[in-house]
C-alpha cells in the first residue's frame, strides 16, 4: 500500500504557473440555512499554494458537521490531492485524503480505503465531502466529452440538463446532475461557474446577500423535480381498464393475525369487490395475477417518515401505502396532493403532524415559538390547515408542555414528540402527551432530568447507561402501568439506535446491510460512516443497550402498550428492518404484522377503510413471495404493491432508481 504525499510536497510537484481561472477563485462566503434558521457557514477560497479550500460547518440540535477540506487540481484540471479533516454529523473524527501520481490513484478515509491504476481524470467522489466539491466537479463536467464524468471509486456522474435562468436580474444556471443517489441532484451556478446557491426544503447554502432568494429559486427547482416524478408516474403506474385477480393466494387475515390459503382477491377500481376461496366468474379483460406460494397483505404503514417527493418510489416498492408524517415544511401538503393524485408516486400521507420547538441554539428545523401564545397560535393554524398531531421538540419549556397539549386536545388533536429536555417522560405524560417519539425517549425516563437531551446526549447517554435498566424494577412496571392508564402509544423507530450504538466506520450500517449491494454505489458508500463516537473499551456496552431497547419493546407489547412501527429512515428497506428488530425482540411475526396494518389504521382512525384485506376496503395491497409469518424477512420480497387500485411492479419501481430487485 502506497503512503499518500503531504499536501505541501504534491504542491511541489505542479507546475506554479496558474491558469487565470485558479487566479480569478476569489474567496465566497455562504451561510448555511435550516428552513428559515441560521445554522452554520461554508467558505470556498483558494491558498497561496493554489489549493482550493472550502470550510462547511452547521448545527443541527447539537449535531453537524465541521469539516475543513483542501484540494488541488493539477495543470490538466484533475484532482491531484485531496485532504479532508473535522467531524461528521455525528461528531465523529474524519480524516480522509486522495493522490494522484505516476499513474496510480490511493484513497483512504475512516470509512474506506482504495487504489487504482488510471490517467488521473476519474473524479475522485469524496465521503465527506463540502459544497466545494460539487462546484469542481461541474466545472469538470461542463468542459467534458456529453458533460460526463467517470468517478472514484466507480460510477459515472453527468450532467443531464442546463437552463439558463435569470433571477432578480442575476443571470444563472440550473444544473441538473445524475450518478450519486437514486434520482437526480441541482445546483446554481453563477456566470464564472462558481456554486450560487444549493437549496432544498430542509438546507440551503448561499450568502448572506441573497438569502432572500431562496424561495424563488426552491419555486423553479420544484418545477424541474416535479417534472420528472411526473414522468416516471406516467411510465410506472398502471391502472387496470377491468377488474383484478389475485389467484390462488395465501391472504394475511391482519384481524385475527393469521394466514388463509388458496384464496382469490378480486379488486374493481379503488376497492376490493370480492374475497373467496373459489375461482370467481370473471368478466371480459380481467388482469389476472398469479399468487402461487405467495402471500397478500394489507398495505403496510411506515408511522414515523419526513416525506419528501423522492421517497414515493422507495415506500410503494417496499409494499408501503401509508405515512405518517412527524414534521415537515409547508411543502408536505403539495406533496401529499401529488401523490394523491398520482402525479408523483407516493403512498397515502395518513396523517400530517405539526412540529413546534422553542427558539434558541438547539432548536429543531421548523417552527419555533417564544411563548405560551405563539405555541397556541400555531397550533390552530396548524389546524386549519389540515393537520391531525402537534409534535413538540427537545427545547420546549416543561412548563409549556400541559397548556400547548390543552390546547391542541381542544382542536381534537393528538399531542406527541420527543421529551422536553429537562423534562421526564412521565411528566410529558401526565401534561397530556398522547404519543411518544423514539424509544430513547422512554429509556430516558429511568436517568436524571438534568441531561440536557436537546443535544446528543439523548443519544449517548442512552447508550451508556440502558443496559443496566432493570424491567422487572418497581421503577420501570410504574412507568409501563402509567402508559397502560393514559393509553399512551409509543413510536420506537428502534432500527436507527443499532447502527448509531454498535457501528464503527467502514462497517455497514446494520439498518441497510441485507440490502446494501442492490443499491447505487455512490449511496452505498454513506451506509459505511458509522455511528457515535463509542468511547474505548464500551464499545460492548453501548451494544447492549440496543439489546436492551429491543428488550424494552417486547415489554411493552407484552403489556398492551401500543407500538407504531416507524422509521426516520431511508423509506421502504428501513421498515422492514424495523418489523425484523421487533421479531428479534421477542414479538411473534404475525402480531408485529399486525401492528404494521390493521393496528396502524386504528390508530389514525381508517381501520374502516384501510389495514386488513376485506371485501369493500380501499385496495391497499402487497404481495410478496413467501411468507413473513413464517419468516419475517420474506416482507423485504416485494413482487408488487396496488394503492388505490393502481398496480405497481416493484422490479420496475426499484430499477428507476438505480436499485436491484432482489431476484
Amino acid at each position: 500500500m502506497k503512503t499518500c504525499f503531504p499536501l505541501l510536497l504534491i504542491a511541489l510537484l505542479v507546475s506554479c504557473q496558474e491558469s487565470e481561472t485558479t487566479k480569478d477563485y476569489t474567496t465566497k462566503t455562504y451561510q448555511v440555512y435550516m428552513r428559515d434558521n441560521l445554522a452554520g457557514s461554508h467558505t470556498s477560497s483558494m491558498d497561496s499554494l493554489g489549493n482550493y479550500v472550502y470550510t462547511f460547518e452547521f448545527n443541527d440540535r447539537g449535531r453537524g458537521p465541521e469539516i475543513l477540506e483542501k484540494i488541488r487540481l493539477d495543470e490538466t484540471g484533475n484532482i491531484s490531492y485531496l485532504e479532508i479533516t473535522g467531524v461528521n454529523y455525528l461528531k465523529d473524527t474524519v480524516a480522509e485524503t486522495y493522490s494522484y501520481l505516476n499513474g496510480s490513484a490511493e484513497w483512504k478515509s475512516t470509512s474506506e480505503a482504495g487504489e487504482k491504476e488510471t490517467d488521473g481524470s476519474p473524479f475522485y467522489s469524496s465521503v465527506n465531502s463540502t459544497l466545494g466539491d460539487n462546484e469542481l466537479l461541474i466545472r469538470r463536467l461542463l468542459s467534458a466529452e456529453n458533460h460526463t464524468v467517470e468517478l472514484l471509486p466507480s460510477g459515472i456522474a453527468a450532467i443531464s440538463n442546463i437552463e439558463k435562468i435569470t433571477v432578480d436580474s442575476i443571470p444563472l444556471r440550473l444544473v441538473e446532475i445524475t450518478g450519486f443517489g437514486f434520482t437526480p441532484f441541482y445546483e446554481w451556478i453563477d456566470e464564472d461557474d462558481r456554486i450560487f446557491a444549493s437549496v432544498s426544503s430542509w438546507l440551503s447554502i448561499i450568502s448572506e446577500e441573497h438569502s432572500g432568494m431562496i424561495e424563488s429559486l426552491l419555486e423553479i427547482q420544484k418545477k424541474k423535480e416535479d417534472a420528472f416524478f411526473a414522468s416516471l408516474a406516467m411510465e410506472l403506474t398502471e391502472t387496470p381498464e377491468a377488474k383484478t385477480l389475485i389467484q390462488n393466494v395465501n391472504l394475511f387475515d391482519a384481524k385475527n393475525g393469521r394466514v388463509v390459503p388458496g384464496q382469490y382477491v378480486v379488486v374493481n377500481g379503488n376497492k376490493i369487490e370480492s374475497i373467496s376461496s373459489v375461482v370467481p366468474n370473471l368478466s371480459e379483460g380481467t388482469k389476472i395475477i398469479d399468487g402461487t406460494g405467495k402471500t397478500l397483505l394489507p398495505g403496510l404503514f411506515d408511522n414515523h417518515c419526513h416525506v419528501q417527493k423522492e421517497d414515493g418510489i422507495l415506500h410503494l416498492a417496499a409494499g408501503v401505502t401509508s405515512v405518517r408524517d412527524m414534521a415537515n415544511s409547508m411543502e408536505l401538503l403539495e406533496i401529499k396532493k401529488q401523490f394523491d393524485e398520482n402525479s408523483n408516486i407516493g403512498p397515502r400521507v395518513v396523517t400530517l403532524a405539526g412540529f413546534i420547538d422553542q427558539k434558541g441554539p438547539f432548536a429543531g428545523p421548523g417552527l419555533t415559538i417564544t411563548n405560551v401564545a405563539e405555541g397556541e397560535e400555531a397550533i390552530q393554524n396548524y389546524k386549519d390547515h389540515g393537520y391531525h398531531q402537534i409534535k413538540l421538540y427537545s427545547s420546549i419549556d416543561p412548563s409549556w408542555v400541559k397548556p400547548l397539549a390543552q390546547k391542541a386536545h381542544d382542536l381534537d388533536m393528538k399531542l406527541s414528540g420527543h421529551i422536553p429536555a429537562h423534562m421526564l417522560a412521565e411528566d410529558a405524560i401526565k401534561d397530556g402527551f398522547d404519543e411518544i417519539q423514539h424509544v430513547n425517549m422512554v429509556a430516558l425516563n429511568f436517568l436524571s432530568d438534568t441531561i440536557d437531551t436537546r443535544t446528543p446526549l439523548r443519544f449517548s447517554a442512552v447508550a451508556e447507561n440502558t443496559h443496566n435498566l432493570d424491567l422487572d424494577g418497581a421503577e420501570f412496571k410504574a412507568f409501563v402501568q402509567l402508559l397502560k392508564e393514559k393509553e399512551i402509544e409509543i413510536d420506537p423507530t428502534v432500527s436507527i439506535f443499532e447502527g448509531m450504538f454498535s457501528t464503527k466506520a467502514g462497517e455497514p450500517d446494520p439498518q441497510f446491510e441485507a440490502i446494501i449491494d442492490r443499491l447505487p454505489i455512490q449511496v452505498q458508500r454513506g451506509y459505511y460512516s458509522g455511528g457515535l463516537p463509542v468511547p474505548e473499551g464500551k464499545e460492548q456496552q453501548y451494544k447492549d443497550s440496543f439489546s436492551k431497547l429491543l428488550e424494552i419493546l417486547e415489554n411493552l407489547h407484552s403489556n398492551g402498550i401500543t407500538l407504531l412501527p416507524g422509521t426516520d429512515a431511508m423509506p421502504g428497506f428501513a421498515l422492514h428492518k424495523e418489523l425484523e428488530n421487533y421479531v428479534k425482540a421477542g414479538i411473534p411475526a404475525n402480531e408485529v404484522l399486525q401492528l404494521a396494518t390493521i393496528v396502524s389504521a386504528k390508530n389514525v382512525g381508517m381501520e374502516d377503510r384501510l389495514g386488513s384485506v376485506e371485501k369493500g376496503k380501499m385496495a391497499d395491497l402487497v404481495l410478496v413471495d413467501g411468507n413473513p409469518v413464517e419468516n419475517i424477512s420474506d416482507i423485504r420480497r416485494v413482487e408488487l404493491t396496488i394503492k388505490d387500485g393502481k398496480v405497481f411492479d416493484a422490479k420496475e419501481l426499484y430499477g428507476s432508481l438505480g436499485i436491484q430487485h432482489y431476484k
